[in-house]
């Protein structure tokens, strides 16, 4: 009973909202066919470009290109859509005609922004050092959306070939700009480490031994100069006992030779001899004359034995002589008178040493040198002794003193290397950092060069278009089918919503039961709609047009299909084929 009731009420809001519901459904639904199909075709024109690694393995060769792809094609991306390259590719293919007069270049680029779709395509792969998964970008595609196919697939294929020119041209330069950096650089450095070296002789010329590294040179050389002085001082005290010995042994030999009688008997040394006879000779020339014989002989003697001695300095034996005389003469002159003869004799004798001393006086010089001149082959060979250990003390003497001298400058050669090294080491330093930083950019230069090379021959990361633009043979947007068929869910969602709003807000009683509820009193009878001929005409013929209507917007529907989604006969064909599947 209540599915009864239910089915009439549903039956009578069908019959009372009919007519909003079917003007609803049908101004939404034609609306929205009348957008599916006013709509302007835009067709789609796509390339994809894969990203190639580098041929040579990274092993051999290393890319100075350490930069990642994504973000070298987001730097080609703004770039190549900027406004100057946009604007020459809008000019080159005179791109939106339609546009130029009514809007600015600005929104001219913008719109071609927007019809431009740059998309990366990214896959799962593992890392070759880490060994872990990741997501790296192997391809990907650019498409240009518009409203002629030919233009679209040119277009696509500018913008494909202006990705691939800034990939080459990026990648040349960066290496190219690495290759220049780095010759500056090295340049920089070279002469640079050519100061350095400059300063460093400078200052090697200027301190030389003084340098740290002659610290060992100049020790050993110290210590070999003070062997030699204790060498050389030793050789001195040898040199000096030795002359002191000699001079001992000089002093017990006699320079001369001894006198040898005509018995073969050696008698007193000559010089003691001459001595002896010149004193005599005195006594004798007192008590003679000097025509005596025996002064005559001794005379002879005498000079005899001065050309065998040469003249000796006898002057402290006649004063001695002369004195004693003297003593002798006073007592004497007091004992016998002045005329006695032995007075007489003394008096003489006192005169002729007192003439013999003041003539040797004269003569000392000369005897000296006589006596210089010995005969006495040992005592000679003790002077050459003596005379040849004073030369080589004196020698020696003079090679300590060089010894000293060197030892000085050593000494103060190793006292000035503490002062002198921090600066040295400094300068080492500096240099020595120079040249590591010098061996490191060459290092790098050369890889650099190589890795130019392998730029220039495409040899390394380059993009390859493996799925070229086509013109395309339908357009992509829009979706017409998509459309109608939003546009009629749409229109019988407004038309139900509609008619259930106008039921609810609609207050007339309806039914039998309401109008019971509404007084309170059982309803008797009901009276049916009567209809005469003239309404029944009337509604036949609403019927026919509304049928009339629904095949015109059928067939116009079928029209609409066949020109802008596909033909009937391909869509007859394909519903064939999947039905004869089943």
């Amino acid at each position: 009973m209540n599915e009864q009731i239910d089915l009439q009420a549903i039956k009578g809001i069908i019959r009372r909202q009919k007519i909003l519901f079917l003007v609803t459904f049908a101004s939404i639904f034609t609306l929205s066919v009348i957008v599916a199909f006013v709509l302007p075709p835009v067709y789609r024109s796509q390339s994809t470009i894969l990203i190639e690694e580098q041929q040579i393995p990274q092993e051999f060769v290393q890319t100075t290109i350490t930069s990642y792809v994504e973000e070298r094609l987001q730097v080609i991306t703004q770039q190549i859509l900027s406004r100057p390259r946009l604007l020459e590719i809008i000019n080159q293919f005179n791109l939106y005609p339609d546009m130029r007069d009514r809007f600015t270049t600005e929104e001219i680029v913008q719109k071609m922004r927007d019809a431009i779709n740059f998309e990366m395509i990214n896959t799962e792969v593992t890392d070759r050092r880490t060994g872990r998964s990741t997501t790296a970008t192997i391809a990907f595609s650019l498409a240009y959306e518009g409203e002629n196919p030919s233009t679209v697939q040119k277009v696509t294929n500018k913008l494909t070939s202006l990705y691939l020119e800034a990939n080459l041209k990026t990648r040349e330069q960066r290496a190219s700009n690495i290759t220049t950096f780095l010759e500056k650089e090295l340049k920089n450095l070279k002469e640079k480490i050519g100061e350095q070296e400059s300063k460093i002789s400078q200052f090697k010329q200027q301190h030389g031994q003084e340098l740290p590294e002659y610290r060992s040179v100049n020790m050993q050389a110290l210590s070999r100069l003070n062997q030699q002085i204790d060498q050389a001082a030793m050789q001195i005290r040898s040199q000096q006992e030795r002359k002191i010995y000699l001079e001992g042994q000089l002093a017990n030999v006699d320079p001369l030779l001894p006198v040898v009688t005509d018995e073969g008997k050696t008698v007193m040394n000559p010089r003691e001899r001459l001595k002896y006879l010149r004193l005599q000779l005195i006594s004798l020339q007192s008590r003679l004359s000097d025509k005596h014989p025996d002064v005559k002989r001794m005379i002879g003697e005498i000079a005899e034995l001065e050309t065998k001695v040469g003249d000796t300095n006898d002057s402290l034996g006649k004063i001695k002589r002369l004195k004693d005389s003297e003593d002798r003469l006073a007592i004497l002159k007091g004992k016998l008178g002045p005329k006695h003869p032995d007075v007489i004799k003394l008096e003489k004798e006192i005169k002729l040493l007192k003439q013999q001393i003041e003539k040797q006086q004269s003569q000392t010089a000369i005897n000296a040198a006589s006596e210089n001149n010995p005969e006495n082959p040992a005592y000679i060979n003790l002077k050459t002794q003596i005379a040849s250990a004073t030369m080589e003390i004196n020698s020696l003497k003079q090679e300590k003193k060089r010894i000293e001298e060197k030892i000085n400058h050593y000494q103060q050669l190793i006292d000035n290397i503490p002062l002198v090294e921090k600066e040295y080491n400094d300068l080492i330093r500096d240099q020595q950092t120079d040249q590591a930083k010098y061996q490191e950019i060459m290092n790098k230069l050369l890889e650099a060069k190589v890795s130019q090379e392998m730029e220039e021959s495409q040899q390394a990361e380059r993009f390859t278009i493996i799925d070229p633009a086509l013109t395309p043979e339908r357009p992509a947007k829009p979706n017409r089918l998509a459309i109608v068929l939003i546009g009629f869910v749409l229109a019988l969602g407004a038309g139900v919503g509609l008619a259930a709003v106008r039921e609810n807000l609609n207050d007339a009683i309806k039914t039998e039961e309401e109008l019971g509820r509404l007084t309170g009193l059982p309803v008797l009878t009901s009276i049916p709609l009567m209809e005469s001929d003239k309404e029944r005409r009337q509604k036949r013929n609403k019927k026919l047009i509304v049928v009339l209507i629904l095949g015109l917007v059928i067939a116009l529907g079928l029209l609409l299909f066949h020109l802008y989604v596909m033909p009937l006969d391909i869509l007859t064909l394909k519903l064939q084929r999947k039905f004869s599947r089943l």
